[in-house]
């Protein structure tokens, strides 16, 4: 079996990638149907955020599929969490506030998913709601912030440009959220890793 350092390695890989990869995917559809109006946004939102998650989850799944049975779970919490989240973060404030409470919801329902079949066989798993839901929540805030800070600004406008913008959302929270969560893996595999 691999070491733990390379385990957690390959855990924040499959994160970043998995949702920098997603939210690529939902910045193209909401662009190119975005502006038809009311009906086009709510086609992006509502298509583009689970496939988003999905994206994600699934990656997740390709590392979590070897230490537990079941695992594919989390594709579903987290396609649930993030559309749920972002569109519940939209409504009471957006500017940002979107992103941060989707993130926060895709982590603790994926990680509560996760859980549920990671509790059955490693004992010290009782972290990983706690640690899903914080790491993606600090990621997005980070990410949001730097966003407020310039980053959009120097980006510019335009397709490319807030593609961008979302896929470095994904990246950052995937890297935070991948670093607290793959802790508790490797903590919580067994010895003989």
């Amino acid at each position: 079996m691999e070491s733990g350092r390379r385990l957690w390695l390959r855990w924040v890989t499959a994160n970043a990638i998995g949702l920098g990869a997603g939210m690529a995917l939902f910045g193209v559809l909401d662009d190119a149907v975005g502006e038809l109006g009311d009906t086009g946004d709510a086609i992006a939102h509502l298509g583009g955020l689970p496939l988003a998650a999905t994206v994600f989850g699934l990656c997740q799944w390709l590392i979590l599929r070897r230490y537990a049975r079941r695992s594919g779970w989390g594709i579903v919490g987290a396609a649930l969490g993030l559309t749920v989240g972002y569109l519940a973060g939209f409504l009471m404030a957006d500017g940002g506030a979107d992103f941060v409470l989707g993130f926060a919801l895709m982590g603790i329902e994926s990680g509560l998913a996760q859980w549920l079949v990671l509790r059955r066989r490693y004992r010290r798993s009782g972290w990983w709601v706690a640690a899903s839901g914080a790491g993606f929540t600090i990621g997005a805030v980070v990410a949001v912030g730097v966003a407020i800070a310039g980053l959009a600004d120097r980006l510019g406008s335009g397709l490319v440009a807030y593609v961008a913008l979302v896929s470095f959302f994904g990246i950052v929270a995937g890297v935070a959220g991948g670093g607290l969560t793959g802790l508790v893996l490797i903590r919580a595999a067994p010895s003989d890793r």
